[in-house]
């Protein structure tokens, strides 16, 4: 069973490697810092945040190389046959007070479990906030990582060199959606037993000790926004500066990973202003909210009011991307037809069942990745036997996803141009030269923070 559990798991890896990958805008390589932190010579346990389920175990299994293990809430355990799955594919209860005082004890059993398998030298991820909320924080970490790091370090006199790697999965404001980027980063790992001396003195000042400085190197990795009122304004100035501000930086706007910083600046920026002030960042508030409730009654995006881009808009432009749009009719068409009921259903049962927001993405995935495979499995099996050609069929299966690739740009495609389109058609109305004002009247505000507040680490 172990062997098979592992060829299991390394299929999954693979397959979620790819999927994950389309449905964020993230590649493993690419929008991953860090990698180069994680020891592949002793055991770790990977302490991460949790904002949302069970999609934070797929992206963070799939981007580790090291067959990985982890920790789950004991409820979902409850059903035997689902248990078992998750045994069977690496995932350990541990029982939290939330499912039931009287189960606690039964964490022995989990922490002997986790202490055996880092004397084989594996690989754990452990969510050591001990609850899964979506927001752009990090909650006040629980004890249950100190716990099981110095259960296994004791039973093994300290000689076991645990590592302990802090890691941040950095989502967008809206983590829900399809084709938002992301992306993850893994600091500096550091040992169990430097703790050595404090702990055999006094356990409940050294664990107190290791979890602060967890949660410090936790911090670091993440984008931080301290005043939850502050979300949604995070989330529309990134939408109005951050490609300004790559292109000042000579970076690319749409790697999460390079443009971290800007919206560590932006994150810097409202902090340093209200520790001064309210008052200013509640005018900011008011004046992007205002901004954005206003595109939003156009139907029109951020980016068109842009300068550069309000200069390159044409009709012409347009009209070349609506022929493009016919040209490619008949793959946008295919794409459809092959693709788009395992798109669809998923989506729609995830808002019909979903009742927390945290597990929207996951139960999307999760039904997209299972039922496009039967899906595409079941058109393949049609095709073969109408045509009973190995060729036929071979070039059916491969083209299947391109055409699903293809569809998707061109639906992005079609929306831009129509969002151009009624950007066009009251171009010469007072409101949109209002609109253009505003814009410039935040991105100003915005500028003198920054020259009164500069990031120190910038």
């Amino acid at each position: 069973m172990k062997i098979l559990g592992h060829i299991f798991y390394r299929y999954l890896w693979v397959v979620f490697n790819i999927f994950l990958g389309y449905f964020y805008r993230y590649r493993r390589l690419k929008h991953t810092i860090g990698m180069e932190n994680i020891p592949n010579d002793r055991p770790i346990l990977l302490c991460c945040n949790h904002p949302n389920a069970f999609m934070d175990a797929l992206l963070l299994g799939s981007t580790i190389s090291r067959r990985t293990w982890f920790l789950a809430r004991s409820d979902v355990f409850r059903k035997k046959l689902l248990a078992n799955f998750l045994g069977f594919v690496g995932i350990i209860p541990i029982y939290r007070l939330l499912e039931g005082a009287e189960h606690l004890s039964k964490n022995d059993i989990t922490f002997d479990r986790c202490s055996k398998m880092l004397s084989e030298n594996k690989s754990i991820i452990i969510y050591s906030e001990g609850l899964c909320i979506q927001e752009r924080r990090l909650r006040k970490l629980k004890k249950g990582t100190a716990r099981i790091a110095f259960y296994a370090e004791e039973k093994a006199d300290f000689k076991l060199n645990l590592s302990i790697v802090p890691v941040g999965i950095n989502y967008s404001a809206t983590p829900w959606k399809f084709r938002k980027s992301m992306h993850i980063r893994i600091g500096k790992p550091f040992e169990v037993k430097k703790y050595e001396a404090l702990y055999r003195t006094d356990k409940a000042r050294a664990m107190n000790l290791f979890t602060t400085d967890l949660e410090v190197a936790m911090a670091e990795q993440l984008i931080i926004i301290d005043n939850k009122a502050n979300d949604t304004l995070v989330a529309q100035l990134e939408e109005i500066l951050i490609k300004k501000w790559s292109f000042e930086q000579k970076i690319d706007p749409k790697n999460q990973s390079l443009t971290h910083q800007l919206t560590r600046q932006i994150t810097h920026l409202l902090r340093a202003s209200e520790n001064e002030s309210l008052e200013p960042i509640a005018q900011l508030r008011e004046k992007c909210s205002n901004y954005f409730n206003k595109l939003n009654s156009l139907k029109v995006r951020d980016w068109v009011l842009e300068k550069n881009e309000i200069k390159a808009i044409s009709r012409f432009g347009v009209l070349v991307n609506y022929f493009i749009f016919l040209i490619c009719l008949p793959i946008f068409i295919a794409g459809v037809v092959t693709n788009y009921i395992p798109y669809k259903i998923p989506s729609l049962i995830a808002k019909k069942v979903v009742k927390h927001i945290e597990f929207n993405a996951s139960i999307n995935v999760a039904l997209s990745l299972f039922l496009w495979q039967i899906y595409w499995l079941l058109q393949s099996l049609v095709v073969a036997l109408t045509f009973r050609n190995w060729y036929v069929l071979t070039v059916f299966m491969i083209l299947v996803p391109i055409a699903g690739l293809i569809a998707q740009e061109l639906i992005v495609l079609l929306k831009k141009s129509n969002g151009v389109m009624r950007f066009l058609a009251s171009k010469n109305k007072n409101r949109v030269e209002e609109l253009v004002n505003r814009r410039k009247e935040i991105v100003a505000d915005v500028e003198l923070l920054k020259l009164k507040f500069p990031l120190v680490n910038e």
